[in-house]
């Protein structure tokens, strides 16, 4: 059926189903894996069902019913909450005895579609999820069993990579883990206040080992803050740099506010390309940054940030957040600037900020000013410091950026917009973003051909570059050209 692809190899009729419905194909679903690993002694009768978002809500359910389970248990994150909230009311009418069992960080104390299942499981799932499967054919009640789930110690979990297939491993984006939760607070996210909990490498290397002997080159970790202690990320980082090969590649988020120099020497002595580091700036307004939780000491964190895009093989990626409390557009203009010009990471991702179920940043939204859609994905509308007309100026501004630089399609042109700016690289792509929704009323599905016209017209009308240079620039752009 379209846009399910069944990847298990366990039993044709299973008493459990897990059902992971993915942003797309090309990712794994860690969670629904992580949960059939540590079932126990149910595992053998579980199966996953993984999907992605091509699918409807009628095609899910037939899926489901079609494999006759008697528990089914759904993973729910931002992407996929209302497509499966559709699919359990089409299994609730037309299979009202299955028992749906719904977790994941949708799943918070307020959840509004509660009804919709039998049972929630609130936190990490999976002692909570076994525990269920176990009771299931005891009498229920007429409301949902909910599940406030402490969080899990992985040091005693049951690992999950034996349930990746070679399709996974050759095609497909693996994840690892080496610790659950974090060790900071920050307000917006899901993951404050868990605690930082670790996988032992002697439990994980090993494990780490076979996927590398089944010819796993990619990994891509899940860890929030992977540089979290300094000793757990160094042995992590020897484990591959003593099998370091030209295709591997290591996806890893890192807080830049605390590099210790022991992880430091081992991300340098890494090849070039083989490391992602994902680095968690946010906010480089000192007063903003401890408001929500964050560091305040923006020098660290920018002179960190420096030696990983300088003196590293690492293709860094930077991420900030507009829309903060207390942040208005001049203050996040100049944290911008500051971060292209200090530091010049390939990469800077600029998020509109979301209030996502559950944080603490939602619980007080309403005393800091803030207006979130309630819709997934739950986008801020209004801040004290931020009208809803700014913010959508500053999300033209944020596609614009990934259009022109991040995507890497125009490096002719973009350096010479760049050269001409003044440093003020918010301004030029703040004005190229009013010149292209000028033109075609939106900033996506535009052509590459007309999006390099509306460049060349700003480098000539804005920045004083000559037509025949600026022809030539673009030109080269869309030819490829060195």
């Amino acid at each position: 059926m379209p846009g399910c692809r069944d990847l298990s190899v366990t039993p044709v009729t299973p008493d459990i189903l897990l059902v992971a419905v993915n942003a797309r194909y090309s990712h794994c679903a860690y969670a629904a894996r992580s949960l059939q690993a540590n079932l126990g002694e149910l595992a053998g009768a579980a199966r996953i069902l993984e999907t992605d978002l091509d699918i409807t809500p009628l095609q899910l359910a037939t899926q489901i019913v079609e494999t006759h389970p008697r528990i089914v248990g759904f993973s729910v994150y931002l992407w996929n909450v209302r497509l499966i909230e559709a699919a359990a009311r089409i299994l609730r009418a037309t299979v009202p005895n299955l028992r749906l069992i719904a977790g994941g960080p949708e799943i918070t104390a307020g959840y509004p579609h509660a009804a919709l299942f039998d049972a929630l499981v609130i936190g990490e799932g999976e002692t909570a999820f076994r525990t269920l499967c176990q009771q299931h054919g005891q009498a229920q009640g007429p409301v949902p069993a909910v599940i406030t789930s402490p969080p899990e110690d992985p040091a005693t979990l049951a690992l999950p990579y034996g349930l990746y297939t070679d399709t996974d491993i050759a095609q497909r984006t693996v994840y690892v883990e080496s610790s659950r939760g974090c060790p900071y607070a920050c307000e917006y996210c899901t993951s404050a206040d868990t605690g930082l909990r670790l996988i032992p490498p002697e439990r994980l290397l090993p494990a780490f080992g076979e996927l590398w002997h089944r010819g796993l080159r990619r990994f891509k970790f899940l860890d929030r803050s992977f540089n979290a202690p300094a000793a757990h990320a160094a042995a992590i980082l020897d484990f591959f740099l003593s099998r370091a090969t030209p295709d591997m590649r290591l996806h890893f988020e890192v807080n830049p506010d605390r590099l210790h120099e022991s992880v430091a020497s081992r991300v340098a002595a890494f090849p070039k390309g083989a490391l992602h580091l994902e680095a968690g700036i946010q906010t480089l307004n000192p007063a903003i940054a401890a408001a929500i939780g964050r560091s305040a000491d923006t020098a660290t964190t920018l002179a960190n940030l420096r030696f990983l895009t300088r003196q590293t093989g690492a293709t860094v990626h930077a991420d900030l957040i507009f829309g903060l409390p207390g942040e208005d557009e001049a203050s996040f203009a100049r944290g911008f600037n500051t971060l292209v010009s200090e530091c010049a990471p390939p990469e800077v991702q600029v998020n509109l900020l979301k209030g996502l179920p559950g944080t603490r940043l939602v619980r007080d939204a309403a005393r800091r000013g803030l207006v979130f859609n309630t819709e997934p994905p739950y986008e801020l509308l209004r801040s004290d410091a931020m009208d809803f007309g700014t913010l959508m100026r500053l999300q033209r501004f944020a596609r614009c950026w990934e259009l022109v630089h991040n995507r890497r399609r125009f490096p002719h042109a973009v350096r010479t917009l760049h050269a001409s700016c003044g440093s003020d690289f918010y301004g030029a792509y703040q004005r190229l973003a009013a010149r292209v929704h000028a033109g075609e009323g939106k900033l996506f599905a535009i052509s590459l051909p007309r999006l390099a016209g509306y460049l060349r017209a700003e480098l000539v009308e804005t920045c004083g570059i000559g037509a025949n240079e600026a022809d030539r620039l673009c030109a080269a752009d869309l030819n490829g050209k060195p």
